[in-house]
């Protein structure tokens, strides 16, 4: 059943429009966009995963209340809202903010509670218990993403002054040895007469047949680095698709991968901080689809009559694979 269509001009009085506790899943953001003048913007209480791209287009709010969803990231261009000076975004499922936040110069309040906030920051941001809190939390977060801004930045920047640098050292180099070479061609000639290229011998027949040969038999590599690669890759990507759909078994190990995640970006330096949230971030989306795609072609197997006893196999088998894996990690550490 499609939701009900909303009427905006209804929601809208003194300046702001209130969409709260209206059931919503999606922001419809070209019907906002038409009220210029509404500075103001209620969505909380809803069922609001993630913000559309062109959310940032609303370029006219200067208050925006997003609490009590359920959040899991904002869009990368959301700085781009750079007249809000209060952001709500209490009890929602946020462990990253975008980097763009240090474009949100004007920003006076903000209320991150109630978020899964990567440590780094959370220690930023702060509890928001009351209004003199909010306020520092608004400026210390803007701030602190300034800082990370000027850090990649500033590394950028000594990256490419290096790589040119490299570069006029090995242009000069190759310039000295031309002229190192031309000058001794000089010599030669004057020494020697002209001087003759250097022609390739062919090679003999034993020689031949001694190429031939190494290149019939190369040199393999050890067939039991290769089994243990495989069989690495095997058992980590199994975690993966388990960790993904929250199975039973494998709880401890998402719980203790998330914990020892979380100690190395609170014990990395600011610039390296943003680069490694984010490419959690990127690896965290990549693991919940995997969940979502795992369940749903579970589901629909478990459904499935012609698929029943294939389903019941399946879950006895990862049982039994899970218990092996079990069984060589206690002998590995004994």
């Amino acid at each position: 059943m499609a939701p009900q269509k909303i009427n905006i001009k209804e929601r809208l009085s003194d300046g702001e429009i209130d969409l709260s506790m209206s059931d919503l899943q999606d922001v419809p953001v070209k019907e906002i966009a038409v009220f210029k003048k509404a500075v103001s913007l209620d969505l909380s209480n809803n069922h609001l995963k993630a913000l559309p791209g062109n959310f940032a287009t609303l370029t006219h709010l200067t208050k925006l209340d997003l609490s009590k969803n359920q959040l899991t990231e904002l869009p990368e261009n959301f700085g781009d809202l750079v007249k809000l000076k209060y952001l709500d975004l209490y009890q929602n499922k946020l462990q990253y903010l975008p980097l763009s936040f240090n474009k949100l110069k004007a920003l006076k309040w903000l209320d991150l509670k109630d978020n899964p906030l990567v440590p780094a920051v959370a220690k930023v941001a702060g509890p928001c218990l009351d209004a003199k809190q909010c306020q520092t939390s608004a400026r210390d977060v803007v701030n602190f993403f300034t800082q990370v801004q000027e850090q990649i930045a500033s590394d950028i920047e000594n990256r490419q002054k290096q790589r040119q640098k490299q570069l006029e050292v090995n242009q000069q180099k190759e310039m000295e040895n031309k002229k190192s070479k031309k000058k001794e061609k000089v010599k030669q000639k004057k020494e020697n007469g002209p001087v003759k290229e250097n022609v390739q011998k062919p090679q003999n027949k034993k020689s031949k047949k001694a190429a031939a040969s190494v290149d019939k038999h190369p040199q393999k590599p050890s067939s039991i680095f290769k089994s243990f690669m495989g069989v690495t890759i095997f058992i980590f990507l199994l975690l993966f698709v388990l960790t993904s759909v929250k199975f039973e078994h494998t709880q401890i190990v998402e719980e203790k991968c998330s914990d020892l995640y979380s100690a190395t970006v609170n014990a990395l330096p600011p610039g390296a901080k943003v680069y490694v949230t984010t490419l959690g971030g990127y690896f965290k989306y990549l693991h919940d689809k995997t969940g979502n795609v795992t369940l749903a072609s579970v589901h629909y197997v478990k459904n499935t009559d012609n698929f029943v006893n294939a389903y019941h196999t399946l879950g006895d088998y990862i049982k039994s694979v899970l218990q092996k894996i079990k069984e060589e990690y206690k002998k590995y550490v004994s």
